[in-house]
């Protein structure tokens, strides 16, 4: 019971904070001079990084298991492993381009698994004996650690595609304009 109102509380500051962070994000995307709420939304970032982990543990603690037995643990842990890819370039103190895509994708993620869409799926479940294997839990948690990174490569190199087409129908509607 007490794993069950911890699971609870963290999911609810954890949506509660996307839902914070998602306006922020918003709001700094129309208006670039507000360098402050852009602060904020790294902060909002981060306490939705410490309840994700809050509630992976408890969820572990809890089942007896690594939370990854249904659609819901598995989402969560895939805005959490999205959080890593989005904090690694800072850790570097290297520009952080990466953020464009890691922020928002971390924010959907978690916004739809705490949504309240998949509220029958948010009962952990006893895992059959052939999926209590650590190697198995090894294996499914580097596959999302995997899917999380090639989420981020596929985002990246879309924006990459959309930009360059934007400079080139620049560029050939100016030429087009010369002539």
């Amino acid at each position: 019971m007490l794993f069950a109102t911890l699971e609870h509380i963290l999911t609810h500051i954890s949506f509660s904070t996307i839902s914070i962070v998602i306006t922020i994000h918003l709001i700094t995307l129309l208006v670039r001079e507000l360098g402050g709420l852009r602060d904020s939304s790294e902060k909002g970032m981060i306490v939705t990084f410490f309840s994700i982990t809050g509630f992976l543990v408890s969820r572990w603690a809890s089942s007896g298991h690594f939370p990854l037995s249904n659609l819901y643990e598995s989402l969560i842990f895939l805005s959490w492993a999205l959080y890593i890819l989005h904090t690694i370039p800072k850790i570097q103190n290297s520009k952080n381009d990466l953020s464009t895509i890691t922020t928002p994708s971390t924010i959907l993620t978690q916004g739809f698994a705490t949504s309240g869409l998949l509220t029958e799926m948010h009962q952990s479940t006893i895992l059959v004996p052939a999926l209590q294997s650590q190697w198995l839990m090894m294996h499914v948690s580097m596959m999302l650690l995997s899917y999380a990174t090639l989420l981020c490569g596929s985002l990246l190199s879309a924006a990459i595609l959309i930009i360059r087409f934007r400079n080139n129908f620049h560029f050939f509607s100016k030429k087009k304009k010369m002539f």
